[in-house]
């Protein structure tokens, strides 16, 4: 795996990992057209928002944003292809922004976490400090977990 910065090329394949990773967790076809500019990369946001992507035999396979506009700093996205998912690509790209978040004085980062990556990123030390109300069609209960997780900086 190779982790590199990303550029605004990268943005087709960076939008079309993001609907596919999304889509993995059972969201309906309607969900996912309603989210798709919420899930997109805008290429003006790239400087205040760097994206990291991790690259598999030539091929992006997952992508992580980290927004440095707001504070604390936020991991805005973090999307990983199915087919990579479990093999250490989430974990590698997480450590990219916490570390890049470290390397700036930031002691933690925001997480504003889809409810089935919460556990993911517990195992990886983010603490739950919040929950926001997200409910969707079929899921009126959905909510979403509010998360920090400590940098190196801490």
């Amino acid at each position: 795996m190779n982790l590199r910065r990303g550029v605004p090329a990268d943005i087709p394949v960076l939008d079309a990992i993001a609907i596919a990773a999304k889509a993995h967790w059972g969201y309906s076809a309607q969900q996912l057209e309603a989210w798709r500019t919420d899930l997109s990369v805008a290429a003006e946001t790239l400087k205040v928002r760097p994206v990291c992507v991790a690259e598999e035999h030539n091929q992006v396979v997952a992508f992580v944003q980290v927004a440095t506009d707001v504070h604390p700093w936020e991991l805005w996205a973090m999307w990983v292809l199915p087919a990579s998912m479990g093999r250490g690509v989430g974990t590698a790209l997480l450590a990219w922004a916490t570390e890049f978040a470290a390397s700036h004085g930031q002691s933690e980062i925001a997480i504003d976490s889809d409810p089935n990556a919460e556990g993911f990123y517990k195992v990886r030390g983010a603490l739950v400090v919040g929950r926001v109300a997200a409910p969707i069609p079929g899921n009126p209960q959905r909510v979403r977990p509010q998360m920090r997780l400590p940098t190196s900086a801490a």
